[in-house]
């Protein structure tokens, strides 16, 4: 029961912070979500996307901030969709994007935490299952798939940078959760992402390309500028993260100018973006 306490009342301050409101909050891009993004109405269906909408706006704050405790609430409260069947695939899926980003944070603090970390992308891939498995069979060539394979592909990259070794078969897994998810909707903008991280971070050897990793990281950004979530509940993340990426590729070639304007250009679209701010100052 403290427990729960303790969430609500995290929770609470961090959304009453100023800009914080879930009406207002713009997530990872300069595009607020779209008008209406907190529902009026008392059906439960649309309280708990309420509650999902909110528990995302709080897991982008904290991962900013890099506040595990504010992030470890937003995954309560995204948790609470799960019991939905209405709404059980975003729930799945928000909840395994947490566990992505409490894994993240948690492997920026050493190595003494990287069983912790370990254990999030495990049930990353464990929630991301599920959320596919949500799909309904006449749904599967939808965004909605496309999301979740997107994110996947991510989660198995982590795994393998934690552990080279398990390249050996989450390697073709990322692969296959990606072709998947490109052949269902080729212009999502965190599909593309996805893609370019895989091209930037993995081997030669393996099928890694740092032109073709740049070329998409670009699309991306393009795709990124131009588009915007069709319904609350989509996910909207990932633009600042496109310059992040970018700004570390062109590390990657000793281009420190296009570096430094890529993080700048990170910031510009999230001024929260911490790891963009932390690449600009030298820090890592």
């Amino acid at each position: 029961m403290g427990y729960i306490v303790h969430v609500l009342i995290i929770a609470h301050s961090v959304l009453n912070l100023p800009g914080t409101s879930v009406a207002k909050q713009h997530e990872d891009s300069q595009n607020s979500d779209p008008e209406g993004t907190q529902f009026e109405s008392s059906d439960a269906v649309r309280s708990q996307v309420n509650s999902l909408i909110a528990g995302r706006h709080l897991l982008k704050k904290g991962f900013s901030r890099g506040d595990l405790d504010t992030m470890y609430a937003a995954r309560t409260i995204m948790e609470g969709a799960l019991s939905d069947v209405d709404i059980s695939l975003w729930g799945h899926y928000y909840v395994g994007l947490a566990d992505y980003r409490i894994a993240n944070v948690l492997l920026a603090q050493g190595k003494k935490r990287k069983a912790e970390a370990s254990e999030h992308l495990e049930k990353a891939v464990e929630h991301l299952q599920n959320a596919v498995d949500s799909v309904d069979d006449g749904e599967e060539l939808n965004e909605a798939a496309a999301e979740i394979y997107a994110l996947l592909s991510h989660v198995y990259g982590r795994q393998i940078s934690l552990s080279p070794i398990k390249g050996i078969y989450l390697g073709p897994k990322s692969k296959s959760v990606l072709r998947r998810a490109e052949r269902l909707a080729p212009g999502n903008p965190r599909v593309v992402l996805s893609s370019a991280i895989g091209y930037l971070n993995t081997p030669r050897f393996f099928g890694g390309n740092k032109e073709k990793a740049m070329q998409r990281l670009r699309r991306a950004a393009k795709l990124f500028a131009r588009g915007k979530p069709a319904d609350p509940i989509d996910p909207n993340w990932g633009h600042s993260d496109t310059y992040t990426w970018m700004g570390i590729a062109y590390l990657e070639r000793d281009n420190r100018g296009a570096a430094r304007e890529a993080f700048e250009k990170a910031l510009e679209v999230d001024p929260d973006n911490r790891w963009a701010r932390e690449m600009l100052s030298g820090d890592q």
